[in-house]
């Protein structure tokens, strides 16, 4: 049979579909993301069931027919005012589950649960209107549920809702909000079997020609992507889609529709407009003669910054059902910090701070700040890419006010290095990219994230914490390993910030000291 997900994987991509049923072996999923998604998944599973007490019904997982008539037979006959979970349903070969069917006056709400937040307004994170393949998910199961004997009366999306605050003791009621979207899915439901005969024609023959494009990426990120990748077609050594941020994305654009450009060669450097139009260019020149760019003036910014001066780096931990008492679902609590202390040049010493108790690290992190971080000297603090940090502490002086003017110190002393990078570098091999992952190679190539064991990202990173301060099923001697391998990746972080602003200053790197 094919199932649910397998709609799903060819909504977003026909040959994704295929490779997952002829050779998944080809695929190179990461590890840590997979890891998360399913933690995430299971737990706020878990919370969703609860919701609905104690006395469900809950059939066996085996995907047949024959289990899901039996599944039918029990909530129908034998108990037809429990809701049931994870209710098998089967539809002319297609396999599907349903979260929950709750009874209502002889017909059932289909709920779908998700480990999304409820959508509430448009911006980066959480969008005003249900995502598409969510809608299409429900879609599906409402169709299987048209022929597997359950009438259904509503359809809902059960989001988390990221307004909530965990009150303590156990008390999660308020954690989800339900969305009706019936009238969304009822007209989608007529394609699903049209999707069905598709996918199986799909399955059925040889690999589909696709190129790589958005839907490697969205709604999930497809681990055949490296293997589809080398099998596009040549595309342009320097594509215009390297101008960088939205307004650049939408100038490659425009560029493209109107003039026909392809690379970011093609155009004259006037018609790079726009705010960035400078770094444009810069970026530009740099692709055209294949050599970086510093501009003049790093180093008097640089130079200007008085000492002590503090390389900060937080990493953090966005649970979606919040195990610690004023804490929304997916906030991002810190959990590790490395600062990189320069007294006075090339004079360095480190602090670092990291708890795996699986406790509230917040009062003890920011306890061991206050420690480390004078208020006295004033010294700047540097960070990349600001708002995560400046977003943390900001949180910190919500949750914990007795501490709010120390905090408020610290960011009113933030400096951002990225804008700087921004302003005054660029090198062809960071392909339109300013991230640290990209910048620091290019200048400082010694400095290498894959030497790194077990922890070479902010993923990774809070994959280590889950399974070294949550999961009770942890050795003691891997909560050990993941405990250096953390500590190793965060002080890397802030000497690799050490090390950008070196670059900027036009000063050779310094030598790190043995430790740090």
């Amino acid at each position: 049979m094919l199932t649910k997900s397998d709609l799903q994987s060819f909504l977003q991509c026909s040959r994704k579909l295929w490779l997952e049923h002829h050779k998944p072996e080809l695929s190179s999923a990461n590890d840590a993301s997979t890891y998360r998604r399913a933690v995430d998944g299971n737990i706020v599973g878990e919370k969703a069931r609860e919701q609905l007490g104690e006395d469900l019904i809950w059939p066996s997982s085996s995907s047949n027919q024959n289990t899901a008539a039996e599944a039918a037979k029990i909530l129908l006959a034998s108990s037809p005012d429990k809701p049931g979970v994870e209710i098998p349903m089967v539809r002319t070969g297609l396999y599907a589950r349903a979260d929950a069917l709750i009874p209502q006056d002889g017909s059932y709400i289909l709920r779908e649960t998700k480990a999304k937040s409820f959508p509430l307004k448009r911006d980066k994170i959480t969008p005003d209107t249900p995502e598409e393949h969510h809608l299409n998910d429900v879609a599906i199961q409402a169709w299987v549920m048209e022929a597997s004997g359950f009438p259904m009366s509503r359809a809902e999306l059960n989001f988390l809702d990221n307004q909530w605050r965990y009150p303590g003791a156990g008390n999660y009621a308020g954690l989800f909000k339900q969305m009706n979207v019936t009238s969304e899915i009822i007209p989608r439901q007529s394609a699903v079997s049209v999707w069905f005969q598709q996918a199986e024609n799909i399955l059925s023959g040889s690999m589909p020609e696709v190129v790589t494009g958005k839907q490697c990426t969205a709604p999930y990120e497809c681990p055949f992507l490296s293997f589809c990748e080398v099998r596009d077609p040549p595309k342009p050594e320097h594509p215009i889609d390297l101008l960088p941020d939205s307004a650049g994305k939408k100038l490659a654009k425009k560029l493209r529709e109107t003039r026909g450009y392809k690379s970011i060669l093609d155009p004259q450097p006037e018609e790079l407009v726009g705010a960035q139009a400078e770094l444009y260019r810069r970026i530009q020149a740099a692709h055209r003669s294949g050599t970086p760019i510093l501009e003049p003036g790093s180093d008097a910014v640089m130079d200007a910054f008085a000492y002590p001066r503090y390389y900060l780096d937080f990493e953090g931990i966005d649970l979606p059902v919040p195990r610690w008492p004023g804490v929304r679902p997916y906030e991002q609590i810190p959990f590790q910090w490395s600062c990189h202390i320069e007294r006075a040049p090339n004079v360095f010493e480190h602090r670092e701070f990291l708890d795996l108790s699986g406790n509230d690290p917040s009062l003890t992190c920011i306890e061991k700040m206050c420690e480390v971080i004078s208020l006295e000297d004033n010294g700047p603090i540097f960070v990349y890419y600001a708002p995560y940090e400046r977003g943390r502490l900001e949180e910190f002086s919500i949750r914990h006010p007795m501490h709010s003017h120390v905090l408020q110190n610290y960011i009113g002393r933030l400096i951002d290095l990225l804008p700087i990078v921004k302003d005054y570098y660029y090198h062809p091999a960071m392909q339109g990219s300013f991230s640290i992952k990209k910048v620091l190679p290019v200048m400082a190539p010694d400095l290498n994230y894959a030497n790194l064991e077990g922890v070479q990202d902010g993923t990774s990173a809070q994959a280590a914490y889950i399974n070294a301060a949550l999961d009770s099923g942890t050795s003691l001697a891997r909560k050990t390993d993941l405990e250096i391998n953390l500590r190793k990746y965060c002080r890397q972080d802030t000497w690799a910030m050490v090390l950008i602003a070196y670059f900027l200053a036009r000063k050779p790197p310094p030598i790190r000291p043995t430790g740090m």
